[in-house]
Formats: structure tokens, C-alpha cells, sequence
């Protein structure tokens, strides 16, 4: 008995670490997937006068590659900066030369007693109170010689002000033509590269663009593979794709739903993820899943007359065909809700309830693109589409 307690008790602390839906994968052991977009990095730091940048939506897993970056590429040392709304210029390079004095190659170099001083006098010279302008930081960046750096800026989205934003820009340039030996990644919300750096054509020949996907099926589905091996859990085909098809690409929620399902296996001292257990990891993922997905789906749904219609509007709206852009038409969202409900509703009353799912009272889930017959939706909130699916499920399956 405390033999079987004393292994449960380390296949739960095993558990913490292969899956983890709240806190970004910060250990390459338990990262999968994603080959491609650490490949083009990889191409950046060893190309001359190459920087990146990194994009996609929220939740596709963008800060957990960052983490990986910092913990993968060999002899340079990382820096990894996490943006906030009341950082300036000079705030965000005061943070990535102090974490710099502290930084080692995965080798585990280390700066001398030397280049520390010399870090520090950088600093120093930062905080002097002078104006802090690019060709500064280009300047004393020139006094770190004979070692190569990587500076990661993660949420650059949170970067409001254009003028920190134009700055990077202008020093991304300069650092292209002048110096050889430090690569800056930005990695950041956007739908494409303007909404982060705004529109500057010379970035393009000096700022590799890596769009950060959705995963794919294959991703998905070695997130699950490599974390339940390391749990000794089997699982089933038909369990495991549920759980692809759940996810809608997000890795957060394949860890969520594999996290309590693993979870329930391991207290219960079963060694199969079967579709009993699924469900249970659905109904926990749910409750432990963002306050404001849950609000905001719950005002959408709310209707003391016809609570049954806009729950199957949403619900059509997170599984009818999708563009490259995520976005959907009037037409998708009818075809799938007749499908859905069995009947035969015209593009009129859709239409007005997706304009409705578009305002506060109704949660704001959905966002309007377009007039017209050019008129698209999508979701603000990428992660929703996730979300409602797993509530369908456990609605029907409460019934």
C-alpha cells in the first residue's frame, strides 16, 4: 500500500510537468512539435544581419516556443524579455542587459568576472539619463564583443506606444547592416507582421516573418503520445482524436483535457485513458477553464425564451467551415445550424443574431468583418471555438 502511494504520488508530480494548460512549456524535454517555426529561428540566428519576428493568435502556443528558444540554441547566450503595457525603450533594454549578466550558453558557459563589469557598465551608461535611442543601444551593444546574443521579446503585443514600436524597428535595421554577432526575435499577437511592428518595407529584407499556426493533427497528437508514455498510460484511437478534435489546434487544451483526465487515471490506479475518462477531464477542463470564456459564452447563450437557439448558433458557429483566416460566412454558420437542428432557416434570422453576438449584452464573442456579401465573422477570442465544443459535448451528453 505505501509502496502503490509512494508511485502515485511521482506519476502525479510526472503529471505537473508534461502537462501544463496554465503555465507555458518551459523545459524541451516536455515540448513537441513546432519543428519548423524553431527551424526558421535557427535560420535567422545563423544568417548575417538576420532578425525575426514570431505571430499568430493567442493561445497557439507562441510563448512556450519562446521559452524553448531560450533553452535550445547553442553557443550564444539567450535573453528573454517579457513585454508589459507601462514598459518604455529604455525599461525593456535596462531588463535584457540585466538578464544578460546572468545568462549562460546550454553548454553552460558563463560571462567572466570580466564581462560582467563590462555588462554593468553598459547598464550604467543606459540609465545615465541621457535620451535612450536606438543608435544608443546599437552603441553599447558594441561594447559587448567576441560572444553572440539572442534578445527575445515576448508579448510584444503589449508594446501600445507606435514609438517603442518604430524604435525596435529602427534598431532591428541598423543592427542588420552594423553588427554581426545579435539576433532579436519578437514574438507577439498579431494576425500579421504590421499589427506588432507596424509597416516598415526595409524590415522585410532584414526581419524574417514566421507565422505561428495552429497545431496541426501530428503536433496534437505527440503532445499526447510523448506525455501519457512518460505517465505509463495508454489510450484509446477513438479518445485520442476526440481529444485532436476538441483542441481546434490549441495546445492549451490538449493539456487540459489530458492534465484531468490523467489525473482521475492515476488517483483511481488505472492505466487507460478510455471515454469514460474523457468526459470526466471535459466537465473539470470546463471549470478550470478562463473566467472570461466562461462569462462571455454564458451571456451569449442566455435567453429565457430560446436559450436552445442561440446555444446551437454558437455552436454552428464554432464547427461550420472555416477560411485560411479562421473567419466564417452567414452561409456557413446556416448550413451547419440546419444541419444541426434539422430545419430550414434562411440567411435573415442568422444574420441577425450573428450581428447580436457582435455586441456587449451578448458577450462580444464574435467580431464583424466586411459588408455586405463580403461580410465575415470570426471569433475575438480564438480559444472560444475550443470551448464551445467541449460544452456541446458535455451538454448532450448530460441529456
Amino acid at each position: 500500500m505505501e509502496k502503490e502511494e509512494k508511485e502515485k504520488k511521482e506519476l502525479l508530480k510526472t503529471l505537473n510537468n508534461v502537462f501544463s494548460p496554465i503555465s507555458p512549456i518551459k523545459r524541451k524535454d516536455f515540448f513537441f512539435g513546432r519543428r519548423i517555426q524553431l527551424e526558421h529561428v535557427v535560420d535567422a540566428i545563423n544568417e548575417m544581419g538576420q532578425h525575426a519576428i514570431l505571430y499568430g493568435e493567442r493561445g497557439v502556443g507562441k510563448t512556450s516556443l519562446a521559452n524553448i528558444m531560450y533553452d535550445s540554441y547553442t553557443n550564444l547566450y539567450p535573453v528573454k524579455v517579457t513585454c508589459n503595457r507601462e514598459d518604455e525603450f529604455i525599461t525593456l533594454w535596462d531588463r535584457a542587459f540585466k538578464e544578460l549578466k546572468f545568462a549562460k550558453t546550454t553548454s553552460g558557459s558563463t560571462f567572466s568576472e570580466i564581462e560582467i563589469k563590462n555588462i554593468d557598465k553598459v547598464r550604467t551608461e543606459l540609465n545615465n539619463g541621457q535620451i535612450v535611442t536606438p543608435a544608443l543601444v546599437e552603441s553599447l551593444m558594441r561594447q559587448l564583443n567576441g560572444s553572440k546574443f539572442l534578445y527575445i521579446f515576448d508579448e510584444f503585443d503589449n508594446i501600445r506606444t507606435k514609438k517603442i514600436r518604430s524604435s525596435f524597428a529602427d534598431l532591428v535595421k541598423s543592427l542588420s547592416d552594423n553588427i554581426e554577432n545579435t539576433t532579436i526575435v519578437l514574438v507577439g499577437i498579431g494576425n500579421d507582421v504590421e499589427e506588432l511592428v507596424g509597416s516598415h518595407r526595409s524590415l522585410e529584407r532584414c526581419l524574417k516573418q514566421i507565422k505561428m499556426p495552429r497545431m496541426s493533427n501530428d503536433e496534437a497528437g505527440a503532445i499526447i503520445d510523448n506525455g501519457l508514455n512518460q505517465l505509463d498510460i495508454k489510450i484509446s484511437k477513438t479518445v485520442r482524436q476526440s481529444i485532436i478534435e476538441f483542441s481546434s489546434g490549441f495546445p492549451h487544451y490538449i493539456h487540459l483535457l489530458c492534465k484531468y483526465g490523467a489525473k482521475e487515471i492515476i488517483e483511481n490506479g488505472k492505466k487507460e485513458f478510455n471515454n469514460a475518462y474523457l468526459q470526466i477531464a471535459i466537465k473539470n477542463g470546463i471549470d478550470n477553464t478562463s473566467g472570461h470564456l466562461r462569462s462571455s459564452y454564458q451571456k451569449a447563450i442566455v435567453d429565457s425564451n430560446n436559450k436552445s437557439k442561440w446555444e446551437n448558433i454558437v455552436n454552428s458557429c464554432a464547427n461550420g467551415k472555416t477560411d485560411t483566416f479562421n473567419c466564417f460566412s452567414t452561409k456557413d454558420v446556416l448550413n451547419e445550424y440546419n444541419k444541426l437542428t434539422g430545419k430550414t432557416v434562411k440567411n435573415g434570422n442568422i444574420t441577425y443574431n450573428l450581428n447580436k453576438l457582435c455586441d456587449k449584452e451578448r458577450g462580444e464573442i464574435l467580431l464583424k468583418l466586411g459588408k455586405g456579401v463580403n461580410t465575415r465573422y470570426r471569433f475575438i477570442n480564438p480559444m472560444m471555438r475550443a470551448y464551445v465544443k467541449l460544452k456541446a459535448n458535455v451538454n448532450k451528453t448530460s441529456i
